[in-house]
């Protein structure tokens, strides 16, 4: 089976956020299954290639707008995954990700590569993510390939939008959009609507989530489209990748890794008190570098995600850290985004400087290591289409706590490797850190139970690429 995965970041050449993290996971999983699989992405300026090497296979022209546009493809593979990656370059469209141009043009050269036959790969099913490659199933269409198409939403709310006139830059007839029922009286085209539209198969990654966007409530304007395709929109857990991180090559990983290979009860009851002992030690080190109370019967606990009010939950966050008794716990919180709401947070570390540290800045590094210090990690989003940090932090044996939503609900069993709080306010968020804490300070023996079955937890990548497997077969046999 042949699939080209399509995708607008990857990491390490390009990331800009959690797409970048599955770009390189998920097709690696899926090679090591058995799947002819390539990437193709844009050769951006800023693409960093490292040791990568890479070759000129293929030159071909693009009709966008008026012209020809000439695209270069080269090819060269992940450095981890082994995953061979098209490298399509444009100067005009393609070397900065600035406008809606760059991703429609990005869309009509991969149909036009497939369709061409350039680089002699053509795909059973090209695997689309998210609106930057919402066209490609409609121009699929257009063409009559014989080729299927899955479109995987990562986050509905991110849909992106251009002027309808873009459909004429990319040579569909305007008459021949479904999508401009929905749109042509604000003259605006939604690349992700397109793609829900016109796709095979549509995928979220998570199965709560995929329910949920079904919804007004978390539909974000598109839950009657959504509901049109009822039957074939199917959610996935995402997984994740613990090889790769250069970042958590610390002794809980070594730890972890170790554990991954023994089998008798004894090895296993080592390994146990072997993790305790160096949490202990990461928590000591983590208050002393933040400058926090360096004391290990203090629960601390760590929010790590964007400052983002609409989705992350530092509203209902801010709001517990103002009531409760902030000296009697230690609060790390990394991450940046909206400024109005980081001064606010920044008024607590302020008045509770041994108590409160705030960080707000992408750092990898102090990211790992809150998750190997942590006591708790806080996940209070009003939506999760997945989430990794509660997974991440898991694997470091540090119990999440979180909001009951998308895949959050998928991947935390609540009061066994973790804690879910049902109604989306601070108090409910406040009665259950209570609930932790209070087993974590008096019943010793099932806060270490928890923590168990938290390292116990599955969230490799196989099991996420052997459901999308069987997606793509249905797809190819024309089940679906």
């Amino acid at each position: 089976m042949k699939v080209l995965f399509a995708v607008w970041e990857l990491d390490p050449f390009f990331k800009f956020g959690g797409l970048g993290d599955v770009a390189r996971s998920l097709p690696g999983a899926l090679l090591a299954s058995g799947v002819d699989i390539r990437i193709v992405m844009p050769f951006y300026k800023v693409l960093k290639l490292g040791t990568a090497k890479k070759k000129k296979a293929a030159e071909f022209t693009v009709r966008y707008g008026d012209k020809d546009e000439l695209v270069e493809i080269y090819l060269t593979a992940h450095p981890v995954t082994h995953v061979p990656v098209y490298l399509l370059r444009n100067r005009k469209y393609l070397f900065i990700a600035k406008s809606e141009d760059t991703f429609a043009f990005l869309d009509k050269a991969i149909v036009e590569m497939v369709k061409k036959n350039v680089v002699g790969f053509v795909p059973d099913i090209v695997h689309c993510n998210d609106h930057h490659t919402g066209l490609i199933p409609v121009l699929i269409k257009e063409e009559k390939l014989k080729i299927g198409t899955i479109l995987t939403i990562h986050n509905l709310s991110y849909q992106g939008e251009a002027e309808v006139e873009i459909l004429d830059k990319i040579g569909l007839a305007r008459s021949k959009s479904k999508v401009l029922e929905w749109e042509i009286k604000s003259r605006r085209l939604n690349f992700l609507m397109e793609g829900i539209i016109h796709a095979d198969v549509v995928t979220t990654v998570s199965p709560t989530y995929a329910r949920e966007i079904m919804t007004e409530e978390f539909g974000a304007g598109l839950e009657d489209v959504l509901r049109g395709k009822e039957g074939r929109v199917f959610g996935i857990l995402n997984g994740i990748d613990l090889d790769y991180s250069t970042d958590m090559n610390n002794r809980i990983l070594e730890i972890r890794r170790k554990d991954a290979r023994v089998k008798s009860v004894e090895d296993k009851h080592k390994i146990e008190k072997d993790l305790e002992k160096e949490k202990r030690l990461h928590k000591l080190f983590l208050q002393k570098k933040l400058h926090l109370t360096v004391d290990p019967d203090i629960p601390l606990f760590s929010f790590i995600g964007r400052f983002d009010p609409g989705q992350k939950g530092i509203d209902i966050l801010h709001k517990m850290l103002r009531r409760i008794d902030l000296e009697k716990y230690e609060f790390v919180v990394l991450g940046s985004g909206n400024h109005d709401w980081e001064e606010r947070f920044q008024w607590l570390c302020t008045f509770f400087p041994k108590n409160v540290s705030c960080n707000f800045v992408f750092d990898d590094v102090l990211a790992h290591q809150m998750y190997a210090a942590s006591d708790f990690m806080l996940l209070p989003s009003l939506f999760e289409p997945c989430g990794l940090v509660q997974m991440l932090a898991m694997f470091c044996g540090t119990l999440p706590i979180a909001h009951k939503t998308g895949g959050l609900k998928d991947s935390i069993k609540d009061d066994r490797n973790g804690f879910l709080f049902e109604s989306y306010s601070s108090e409910s968020l406040e009665r259950t850190v209570k609930k932790a804490v209070d087993i974590w300070h008096h019943d010793k023996l099932r806060y270490r139970k928890m923590v168990e079955d938290a390292v116990a937890s599955d969230f490799s990548w196989n099991k996420s690429a052997k459901e999308y497997i069987g997606l793509y077969q249905k797809l190819v046999a024309g089940e679906l």
